[in-house]
């Protein structure tokens, strides 16, 4: 089967209600043995656009630009969401209130795939295929609105932000222009990922290989019931485009090892360890400290957690000065072996998005030189001072990323 995207002037459409019968409908992907999963979406003409009568839409392309573009999107989504067909059909000219504007055919092996496929192409069809509208009101007037266009400006979006003198005009552009790694999108990446996609942060990276699991849901709010089994950076990637049209986000469907580290590190300003593993932790601290870009590691243990950031060649040294030995997984239980409570990994999460907020803007942080040690349950917080050992092979380029 193959991918479609058709531009038509007229489009019959049958119209149905659910009904109990011997036959099978089919929609315009095809039905075969192997897809379980199938899922359409209807875009109709409303009669009410940010405030305004609308009476008809008018819709114009440029055919060849448009259906290129068009199949460019559905291949990467059945190659991404695992999709056996994808079929889009996109009507151009002169539209009533009530007439069908686009339609989005998927099949997959299971619901969810298609779910998640069906959204992905929706998402992306306003931003990537060259389609114009123009508005018809009711008082008469009428105007051209690109579909690629975005109700919202970076103004009107950061302004509460940009009134602090410590962040301004200069502060935002910064953001803007930083790009942050968040390496899992686990408890502490789906609470640090949020936000700095909603303060600014121009480009933000993604690396996890795992899936979705039912036993992530109370503590990782990004993904519901319908994205178990799915690719955690794609349906992270796909909620943090709703959060802000201004961040580009770089999904990595693939954990972080000593092989790929330093090609996925080098090319970000920041850091941020949302692992739960001390293997990772340190592959990173080696990795971010001879590449010279800061880390900002947490980590969790029941109602307890602790928070730290690595600057490279800063006074507080780096994960070995604080752990000469490289504590072995399991030697400390995770959040599999002796529970967690959600809010624990997404406060620390947040706090991990602030100190990279912080590094960009030039502010004082405390974690450069202390580990952060907070209690959730009293309140309680301790910052132990920390400093370059004379004996870390890191801070003393003995050791390279690959030892």
């Amino acid at each position: 089967m193959g991918t479609g995207w058709l531009s038509y002037p007229q489009l019959l459409v049958a119209k149905m209600r659910f009904t109990i019968q011997p036959e099978v409908i089919l929609s315009h992907v095809e039905a075969c043995p192997d897809a379980g999963g199938f899922v359409c979406f209807e875009g109709r003409v409303r009669n009410e656009h940010l405030g305004k009568d609308v009476v008809a839409l008018e819709y114009e392309a440029h055919p060849e630009m448009a259906i290129a573009q068009g199949e460019q999107l559905l291949a990467e989504a059945i190659e991404r969401f695992r999709l056996i067909d994808a079929v889009c059909v996109h009507r151009v000219g002169r539209l009533d209130v009530g007439e069908l504007a686009v339609k989005i055919d998927v099949s997959a092996a299971h619901r969810r795939e298609a779910f998640a496929g069906c959204e992905f192409i929706i998402d992306e069809l306003k931003k990537r295929v060259p389609i114009w509208k123009k508005e018809h009101y009711a008082d008469g007037n009428s105007g051209w609105i690109g579909i690629q266009e975005q109700p919202v400006t970076v103004d009107s979006v950061y302004d509460r932000q940009m009134r602090l003198p410590e962040v301004g005009v200069e502060g935002q552009n910064r953001l803007r222009q930083a790009r942050v790694l968040v390496v899992g999108a686990g408890g502490l990446g789906c609470a640090a990922i949020p936000y700095l996609v909603a303060a600014g942060v121009g480009t933000v990276g993604i690396c996890d290989g795992e899936r979705v699991h039912v036993s992530n849901l109370h503590r990782q709010p990004m993904y519901g019931p319908g994205d178990i089994g799915l690719l955690k950076v794609d349906r992270v990637a796909v909620a943090c485009g709703r959060l802000s049209p201004f961040v580009q986000v770089n999904a990595y469907p693939e954990q972080l090892t000593v092989e790929n580290a330093e090609g996925m590190v080098k090319g970000y300003d920041i850091v941020i360890d949302g692992t739960d593993n001390f293997r990772t932790k340190f592959v990173l601290n080696r990795t971010c400290t001879s590449l010279g870009k800061p880390l900002i590691v947490a980590g969790i243990y029941k109602f307890d957690g602790q928070l730290l950031v690595i600057v490279p060649r800063g006074s507080g040294g780096c994960l070995r000065c604080v752990w000469p030995t490289e504590p072995t997984d399991g030697r400390i239980g995770t959040c599999a072996d002796v529970g967690v409570l959600g809010f624990v990994p997404g406060l620390f999460g947040v706090q991990q998005a602030a100190e990279a907020i912080k590094l960009i803007l030039g502010l004082p942080s405390a974690a450069t030189s202390n580990v952060v040690v907070q209690n959730l349950l009293d309140g309680t917080q301790v910052l132990l001072p920390r400093a370059v050992s004379p004996d870390c092979p890191i801070c003393s380029g003995i050791a390279t990323v690959s030892d």
